[in-house]
Formats: structure tokens, sequence, C-alpha cells
């Protein structure tokens, strides 16, 4: 069953119940052009959550899933605003875990380094040091969807992956891509205190300097996804298989897995 939480500009958020309903609870977060059902349902992770005993709240960011798709108000702090909806809505006696993917893990960098509602601990995957969105130009990459200019390497990126998937507006998430470009992510900003477990495929060449990041987490380490690049990812044994291992431990406090 899907159920909404609103935020602050009134943009409904939907969320998606998976995993162990009893279990720790833990936040997932897809990335740019996937949702909540292509990300984390159809991929396998509910079995993974409950196996681990951990209860999933997939969320589906704004403009994407079934959450609503305004046509503008996506810049950064609106979806930093999103994730502190849905946690108010949840009412959790304690603050969960969580797993961001992409997109959602950039988002999840940022939350954790700079908002008051603490994650106990995270996974990011396929998060790179950088910004994919760097230097993206919303103009031509309207002209290039239009067939009026070649695009670019960035906007050819983001034009490809708007329109994966039939069930999401390619505009929309140009536009939301534009946005979010604005507010370029900056890793050495305020990084998560919360223990940290990141994860990118072996054959990711866009995230290929994930494990960078660690040195600058209180408590951080790197595992590679084996035999999976950026988009496949998610689809990964290995990955839910350590994820939710590391979450759980975590959340049970005990100590970290080895």
């Amino acid at each position: 069953m899907t159920v909404f939480a609103m935020s602050p500009d009134g943009v409904r958020i939907a969320l998606h119940e998976l995993g162990d309903p009893d279990g720790a609870p833990v936040l997932l977060i897809h990335g740019f052009s996937s949702n909540a059902q292509r990300n984390w349902i159809d991929t396998g992770w509910s079995g993974a959550l409950a196996e681990a005993g951990l209860r999933g709240i997939a969320m589906d960011l704004r403009g994407h899933g079934d959450s609503d798709r305004p046509t503008t108000g996506y810049e950064v702090p609106r979806f930093l605003d999103d994730v502190d909806a849905v946690l108010e809505q949840l009412m959790l006696d304690e603050p969960p875990g969580a797993i961001g993917y992409s997109m959602g893990a950039r988002l999840l960098w940022r939350h954790a380094g700079t908002r008051t509602l603490d994650f106990r601990a995270l996974v990011l995957g396929g998060l790179p040091a950088g910004d994919p969105f760097q230097r993206f130009d919303l103009d031509l990459a309207l002209r290039a969807m239009a067939g009026e200019a070649e695009a670019g390497p960035t906007e050819s990126f983001v034009v490809d992956l708007a329109g994966v998937f039939p069930e999401h507006d390619p505009a929309t998430l140009v536009h939301l891509a534009a946005e979010v470009s604005d507010t370029l992510f900056d890793p050495e900003q305020a990084p998560p205190t919360a223990p940290t477990l990141l994860m990118t495929g072996d054959r990711d060449t866009r995230a290929p300097d994930s494990a960078s990041l660690v040195p600058l987490l209180a408590d951080g380490r790197f595992a590679p996804i084996p035999g999976r690049n950026h988009m496949n990812a998610p689809t990964s044994g290995a990955f839910r298989r350590e994820a939710t291992a590391f979450l759980a431990a975590r959340l049970r406090g005990d100590a970290a897995p080895a």
C-alpha cells in the first residue's frame, strides 16, 4: 500500500513499505530517474531487509514514481525538506538507518551532515566524489531532446536517463536536474558523522572514486559491488546482503561487521 507524506511546499511524497514491518526502520532513497519500485522493490530488497530484521520505508523523490511532479521546486533544500517531512510523519521512536543510491546517496550525505534529524547508520551506493550534474546546460538538453542540437556529455547522460522508464516525464526530470545542479555536491562540507558504508560497482564509471570519500567520514568504510556498473548495482545480491548486514548490526548496537 502506498501512503503519502506532505512536504512543506505541499508536494506529496509517496512512501512504500517493504521488509519486516516489525523490524528496525530503514529509509531508502533511489537515484535520479528511478523510483522505489524500480530501485528497491523489483530488485529483491524487500526479502533482504526482512531476513535482516529490518523495516524498509522507500520514498519516491519529488518528480519520480508516485510522488507529485511540480513544474518547478527541485532545489536541493526542497529534497532535504522532503526527507524531514517523511521522518516526521513516520514518528519513529529513534532515528532510523538509511540506504541511498546515486542521487539518493548524495541527498543522504547532505542531510546527515546538515539537518538535525540524525540517522544511526548509512549505506551510500554509487556515490561519486564529484557532482554528475555539474555544468549542466538546461537549454542545450531541451534542444537535444527536440532533435535541434547535439547534447554534451552531461546533458546526454541526463537526457538518456530521463527517458529510461515510461512512467516518468522526461521534461520534468531534465528540469529537475537543472535545478539540482544549482547546488553542487561538495562532500567536504559537513560530511556525515554516523557510521557509513560506501558501496559502488567495480565496473561503475559514473562513481569510480567513491572510496576516496572514506577519509572524510568519522566512521566509514568502502566495499565494492562485484561485477556491477552504475545502472545495475541495485540488482546485486552482494550489495543487498552487505548493506542489510551492516545496518542490522548498527541498529542493534552490535559491533560493525568485518
